[in-house]
């Protein structure tokens, strides 16, 4: 009798539907070292859609409505600028991403060698 109940409670357990809930990572972004780290990693991916999901999500946690209004884009407009498959403009993203507060750098890929040091002589 006891193996049966164990049997039924198997059962009924497998067939327990698990939800979770959806990953935000725009829940993620409290900080302004999260948030340009996040970016710093977006860009350096070779796919474009990466970078400009990361606004987007960085958008999001900032509130979008609030970087609208200090990008001088409507907040639709601002939706479509940063939607998947979308090829803004650079001037575009340049606007958006100084309402956000961010900034570009720029690195070089390949390895800095280290120069010769010149001997100084007297003059």
């Amino acid at each position: 009798m006891k193996k049966a109940k164990a049997k039924e409670n198997v059962k009924a357990n497998a067939k327990a539907k698990v939800t979770y809930a959806p990953f935000e990572v725009a829940d993620y972004l409290d900080s302004e070292e999260a948030i340009a780290e996040y970016l710093s990693l977006a860009v350096r991916d070779e796919n474009p859609g990466i970078s400009l999901k990361a606004l987007g999500d960085v958008a999001k946690a900032r509130g979008m409505a609030e970087v609208a209004k200090a990008s001088g884009l409507g907040r639709e407009s601002l939706y479509k600028t940063l939607a998947p498959g979308a090829k803004p403009r650079f001037e575009t993203i340049a606007t958006i991403m100084r309402a956000l507060n961010v900034g570009f750098s720029v690195e070089s890929r390949l390895p800095v060698r280290a120069k010769k040091a010149r001997k100084l002589t007297a003059a």
